[in-house]
């Protein structure tokens, strides 16, 4: 918001200096205030751009690598004979410690906020992936409004808290409003969105949903999961064809093979982005 500001600010002065100060035509100053302005502002804009990008890719480093050295962890105790939930809770706490710790890491893009416009909500955004996964809703809840959603998933949380507080109304007009949006990319939109109704046993209106997905997007996995409700297999409807990013919406977990360690995965580990 600076920039736009010391922008202005800086067409005036050059506007004034060459039209008053040296006589110029008033044509030609404004050309040139202008120019100079625009020059200004986006030279600001792709100097926060890079910075906040390093700043992204630090955080996005330090993930991969914790991630790795985690996995890693969890092979050797699993080797060892260490219990399933032994492994699973630990999982979880190590997944909250790194979470806060990215989290934390966000505070080094304030200062840039108050010069970029939107930049703020911006960050809100990356803040609400880790807060999510830490399961710290009440926080979540309050940066929604206050956030850019710039891919489905983001959608799909703010959808899953609509669900989880019984806000049908407003549920039905975020799907409504993104799944057109987002149009072939909203597939997760629509199969998040069926997956509430057929919760709520609302089976005609899923079915719709699921129509309406497979002719908009085409994809696969509601292709599937509308011939299993159309033909009585509700039981058989999944999502997880859509991977990490249905799970890290905390509807369902994965189901685990007996002989493996616990799944250690979370939309941090790629970072959506929108600067």
């Amino acid at each position: 918001m600076l920039t736009l500001f010391l922008s202005l600010l800086c067409m005036a002065g050059i506007w004034v200096g060459l039209h008053y100060g040296v006589g110029w035509h008033q044509g030609w100053s404004i050309t040139l205030a202008i120019l100079s302005g625009l020059g200004l502002q986006i030279g600001a804009t792709l100097f926060i751009r890079r910075k906040i990008t390093a700043l992204m890719n630090a955080i996005q480093a330090r993930i991969t690598e914790r991630t790795t050295a985690l996995r890693r962890k969890y092979e050797q105790l699993g080797s060892r004979g260490a219990a399933m939930k032994f492994l699973m809770d630990q999982a979880r706490k190590d997944q909250d410690v790194l979470m806060a710790e990215a989290l934390e890491s966000t505070k080094k893009m304030e200062p840039f906020c108050k010069w970029s416009f939107l930049l703020d909500r911006q960050v809100n955004a990356i803040r609400i992936q880790f807060l999510y996964q830490m399961k710290n809703f009440e926080e979540v809840d309050r940066l929604l409004p206050k956030t850019i959603f710039g891919d489905p998933v983001m959608v799909c949380m703010k959808m899953c808290r609509q669900y989880k507080l019984g806000k049908e109304e407003e549920l039905r007009k975020t799907y409504n409003k993104y799944r057109k949006k987002f149009k072939q990319d909203s597939a997760l939109i629509y199969a998040t969105y069926a997956w509430m109704l057929i919760r709520k046993k609302e089976l005609d209106k899923a079915l719709a949903v699921l129509v309406d997905g497979k002719s908009a997007t085409e994809d696969a996995n509601l292709e599937a999961n509308w011939d299993h409700v159309a033909n009585g297999r509700v039981g058989q409807f999944s999502n997880a064809g859509f991977g990490e990013s249905w799970y890290a919406l905390l509807l369902e977990e994965p189901k685990q093979p007996k002989s493996s360690g616990p799944r250690y995965a979370h939309p941090g580990s790629k970072m959506r982005r929108r600067f």
